[in-house]
């Protein structure tokens, strides 16, 4: 009868480890899309000269999924980027093309809000945008 007892007892703490193990690797996932969705809002010019290229004010979108970030202005359509947020929020994000071309965002996410700071010479810009 013994041996059923400790049969039964490992049985269970095998299965409880499982359990914690499954927990644990769920919340993993979870916190590492945290910051998915799509945010809206403005960006206001905070260097360079008022331009069609470097507009004083406008509509962004953001839409950040996984290891992505795409955004939408006037000039750009769903640009990607790669996202690899700190647990925190905190990001620094920089995209380079083969022209020597560069998108620089530095921000952070807290919340449902995202600001961020974005040169793309030879405009500098401030994001606040919320997620919907």
């Amino acid at each position: 009868m013994r041996v059923i007892e400790n049969w039964m007892e490992h049985g269970l703490a095998v299965s409880g480890i499982c359990g914690v193990i499954c927990v644990v690797a769920g919340l993993a996932l979870a916190a590492e899309h945290t910051f998915d969705g799509t945010y809206t809002g403005k960006r206001v010019l905070t260097k360079g000269s008022a331009s069609p290229a470097c507009p004083a004010e406008e509509d962004v979108s953001v839409t950040v999924h996984g290891e992505t970030l795409s955004f939408t202005h006037s000039a750009l359509r769903k640009f990607v980027i790669g996202f690899d947020p700190h647990p925190d929020g905190l990001f620094h994000e920089i995209y380079s093309d083969e022209g020597g071309a560069t998108v620089n965002i530095v921000g952070h996410i807290t919340g449902d809000v995202l600001e961020a700071d974005v040169t793309n010479p030879p405009c500098e810009q401030h994001w606040h945008l919320k997620r919907q």
